[in-house]
């Protein structure tokens, strides 16, 4: 085996030293450059996992705040309902009161204008049968002169 070395021409010291040297930088490589590496890698493994449960999280938030908006909307539009048929509801009310007020206005007012109209009448007739009474005086006066 000696022959075979020395017939590749390798020194056998060199040989130990280079796997010494080999060695110390595998390890100083591993210690120094892999470790950090790997935590670096594990660390934003853990970031890149942390965001995309945010990123779930905010979905969710945001899926449940567009429901709650959602229910909000149909509870102000079923209000919103509510109280147009309610201020319908009081209007006719309303104006069925006024309605009903104002035919007895109309009401109270005919009946005035007829009692008015009867005592007109009555004037009038009274005022006829004294003018009556006086042309018959007349007359006969005039009758009577003749």
């Amino acid at each position: 085996m000696d022959s075979l070395i020395h017939a590749f021409g390798l020194d056998v010291k060199v040989v130990i030293v280079q796997i010494v040297n080999f060695t110390i930088l595998a390890f100083a490589l591993v210690w120094f450059l892999y470790t950090p590496i790997l935590k670096v890698l594990r660390e934003r493994e853990e970031t890149i996992a942390q965001g995309l449960a945010d990123a779930e999280a905010a979905a969710k938030a945001k899926d449940s705040a567009e429901a709650e908006r959602l229910t909000t909307l149909a509870a102000a539009e079923k209000d919103a309902r509510d109280i147009v048929a309610n201020g319908k509801k009081v209007s006719d009310e309303k104006m069925m009161t006024a309605l009903a007020e104002a035919d007895e206005k109309v009401a109270s007012r005919i009946a005035l204008a007829e009692v008015r109209g009867e005592e007109i009448i009555a004037e009038a007739r009274k005022a006829a049968e004294v003018e009556v009474a006086k042309l018959a005086i007349l007359d006969l006066e005039k009758k009577l002169t003749a």
